[in-house]
């Protein structure tokens, strides 16, 4: 019995040591996960609790996510509205794809972490005032009847989303065709993650 006993305590410290070593750098590959996961959702709240603000003003995300976010108010209408945020999440979706962590090594409080895949080039590619400006003008000019009688009947305020309904979908399918153009290059990278006031936070990344 006393042998038994014992062989049980080599087994269980066994089984102790190696639950400890092969969950070690879980937490850290979760935050890589979590971060790309983030990106995909466009969601810049999430990822400000698993990223330092050095590593998303680098990444112009947030800059990304903050100029498509000033079409979401309410005067733009439901339609423009509606289109901006799928437009925003398919750009954001395809930001990176076939993630692979290939390599994680921990040292005490930082852990470093390779990551391939795949990424899209939208540094050429943007979004501004004058594209929106030059298509509304165009669509008034042909709709210049139908919208006349709208802000006689309706007033400016409904005017003015009228013109925005009838200009979301010319707008958004030429961008949309534009950023899905946009070139795609070979990612890999490696992120820097530290550990501060008990949770992992990528603080760098090296491509």
């Amino acid at each position: 019995m006393k042998k038994l006993m014992k062989l049980m305590c080599v087994f269980a410290l066994v089984f102790v040591a190696g639950c400890g070593a092969s969950s070690s750098t879980d937490e850290q590959k979760e935050v890589v996960t979590n971060f790309f996961d983030y990106v995909k959702e466009c969601d810049i709240t999430k990822l400000k609790k698993v990223a330092s603000e050095d590593v998303l003003s680098g990444m112009d995300l947030e800059k990304m996510e903050k100029e498509l976010s000033q079409y979401t108010e309410e005067e733009y209408g439901k339609v423009f509205v509606d289109e901006t945020n799928k437009f925003k999440k398919a750009i954001f979706k395809d930001l990176f794809t076939d993630i692979k962590i290939k390599d994680i090594k921990a040292d005490g409080d930082k852990t470093t972490v390779k990551v391939t895949g795949k990424q899209k080039d939208y540094s050429q590619v943007s979004f501004d005032q004058s594209e929106l400006n030059t298509t509304a003008q165009q669509y008034v000019e042909e709709h210049q009847d139908e919208l006349a009688k709208v802000y006689k009947e309706e007033g400016l305020s409904a005017y003015q989303i009228k013109v925005y309904d009838g200009i979301a979908p010319i707008l958004y399918q030429s961008m949309t065709e534009t950023y899905k153009n946009a070139p795609t290059e070979k990612l890999t990278a490696t992120f820097t993650l530290e550990k501060k006031n008990d949770k992992w936070i990528i603080t760098g990344i090296d491509e």
